[in-house]
């Protein structure tokens, strides 16, 4: 006696799949304009449908080729139980010819598709041709494709589908209506996952079914596989610590707790929590990524009245997100998404990830708690300022007129070592006196910006802020970059012991009359002065100043 055969199993999202327009999760405007079209007889030869994996595509193309090919007629909706309808179902309908263009995407492959659009459909109204990423068709499949555009025979429907609509070419866009798939948001992926866990009779927790929408990155097909995958993992009884131990996440209300001793300014909690979820299995990439999500939603939240302004979140999970960091302030928020969302380094596994991770977080807790790392500001736009402000360099801004006066004769150089001054005695000039100080520590610090740093001439000082200026655009561009001006203020902050901020301007000296510079001029040229002690070059006399 033979073995009988096992059932055929069928993965959920094929059983899943839409077979009505209304079925169609999320994209109610491509649904509208095509049911529109049906009705009014207004269909178009050619479709371009352009969205992200999973969000339809290919399962609109079919509906509507149920729809131009039923027996009932055309309309809006097919009737789905005539013999079209279940033939197009099964894939078994002669005048519906898929291809993937990813696996034929050579010019045999169009010109056997031009040869049958010379004959008429053999069942339906319309032979109904759908091309899966188009995008991946040769150069010269995409200029046989055009002609067969630019010329549509009668009865045949060309729907076109890819992930990459900037890579179709804009002559065949522009012969196609082109309909745009959208994300999936994450309640309705929810509730299309209850409704099928509903329909499996099987048991899940709500929480875990808005993870699992959470992470299919708004494709319908990617949440339902997951479901599939989630009831398989927990026999059919998913709870939201097996879905998250499926999928290597650490629970979110434990990346919460981890974020509110960031707040706090608690690393040793915080890198404790970290090195906890990576032993139990989380990936710290996973782990970043589940912070910014979260830090996202923070920001969203703390910037509107209303506990609704993030689409994923429940009311009650938006209510206690906004409890739990009531008492962090938005710049704190702004400061540590911007540290966990820098570009990634380049790829690192293992030990080297974790460490990635650990030191995001202590420079996010930095960020927040060290007054130094606070002042680094962002760059400044020069304002006009009275010339009258004591300066020992010879070379500053004339922007506006004012009484002249006596600048104070610059201070003896200072010792290393000396005690900051009070508060009242910061000046100007003794910022300038300390300039081999401060330049010391930032050649120590970052010797790339130290050469620029060399060059600056104390402007001013007042309430904090340290105006250096630059005679050479050059300098001045090179310093004004984000990383150089922190730099420049934590070497200031360090020397003057108090938390400095830096602004740069690009000073400015009455021109003279324009005549070739001196050998001793291009040599005091700053520019030149820093290729010079860069590079250790030396200057060669001019000989044609010499006549040599």
């Amino acid at each position: 006696m033979a073995a009988s055969r096992p059932p055929s199993f069928q993965a959920l999202y094929n059983r899943y799949r839409p077979q009505r327009f209304d079925e169609l999760v999320g994209q109610e405007h491509v649904v509208r304009t095509l049911q529109n079209a049906l009705v009014h007889n207004r269909l178009s030869h050619a479709y371009l449908f352009s969205g992200e994996r999973g969000t339809g595509k290919t399962t609109a193309a079919r509906l509507l080729a149920k729809a131009v090919n039923c027996l009932e007629g055309i309309q809006a909706e097919a009737c789905g139980s005539c013999e079209h309808c279940q033939a197009i179902a099964s894939g078994s309908f002669l005048d519906l010819i898929e291809m993937d263009a990813a696996s034929h995407r050579g010019i045999d492959d169009i010109r056997e598709i031009r040869e049958l659009t010379q004959f008429a459909p053999g069942a339906g109204r319309y032979r109904v041709y759908i091309i899966d990423e188009v995008h991946q068709l040769s150069a010269p499949a995409k200029d046989a494709l055009l002609k067969t555009l630019e010329e549509p025979p009668p009865q045949t429907l060309f729907v076109l589908a890819t992930t990459e609509p900037h890579r179709v070419p804009a002559t065949i866009r522009s012969r196609t209506q082109h309909l745009t798939f959208r994300r999936i948001g994450v309640l309705e992926l929810t509730a299309q996952l209850r409704s099928i866990a509903e329909t499996e009779g099987a048991q899940i927790e709500e929480a875990a079914l808005h993870t699992l929408a959470r992470n299919a990155g708004g494709s319908a097909r990617d949440a339902v596989s997951l479901l599939d995958q989630a009831l398989a993992y927990s026999d059919n009884d998913a709870t939201s610590e097996a879905v998250n131990s499926m999928l290597g996440l650490t629970g979110r209300d434990a990346v919460i707790l981890l974020l509110g001793h960031l707040m706090d300014g608690d690393a040793a909690a915080g890198l404790q929590a970290i090195g906890q979820a990576i032993e139990d299995g989380t990936s710290p990439n996973t782990l970043r990524q589940q912070i910014i999500d979260i830090l996202r939603d923070i920001l969203i939240l703390k910037t509107s009245s209303e506990t609704t302004a993030v689409g994923h979140l429940t009311e009650d999970e938006a209510f206690e997100l906004t409890r739990r960091t009531e008492s962090s302030s938005l710049r704190d928020i702004v400061r540590t998404l911007e540290v966990f969302a820098e570009p990634d380094p380049p790829s690192r596994t293992g030990v080297d990830a974790t460490l990635e991770l650990e030191l995001a977080f202590a420079r996010a807790v930095l960020s927040i708690t060290d007054p130094m790392e606070a002042a680094a500001p962002a760059p400044a736009v020069s304002e006009p300022r009275p010339a009258a402000r004591p300066a020992p360099a010879p070379a500053r801004p004339v922007e506006s007129p004012a009484a002249p006066t006596t600048p104070p004769p610059p201070p003896p150089p200072a010792a290393a070592g000396r005690p900051a001054a009070a508060d009242g005695e910061l000046s100007a000039a003794t910022i300038a006196a300390r300039k081999d100080e401060w330049v010391s520590v930032i050649r120590e610090q970052a010797r790339e910006i130290a050469p620029y740093a060399g060059e600056a001439e104390v402007l001013d000082y007042a309430d904090g802020t340290v105006t250096l200026g630059y005679r050479s655009r050059f300098l001045f561009e090179r310093v004004q970059q984000p990383d150089a001006l922190r730099q420049v203020a934590r070497a200031l902050s360090q020397v003057l012991d108090r938390p400095i901020q830096v602004r740069n301007e690009q000073s400015s000296a009455p021109t003279p009359a324009r005549r070739p510079p001196t050998e001793r001029q291009v040599d005091d040229d700053p520019v030149v002065r820093v290729a010079m002690r860069e590079y250790g070059a030396t200057s060669i006399p001019d000989s044609s100043a010499t006549g040599g």
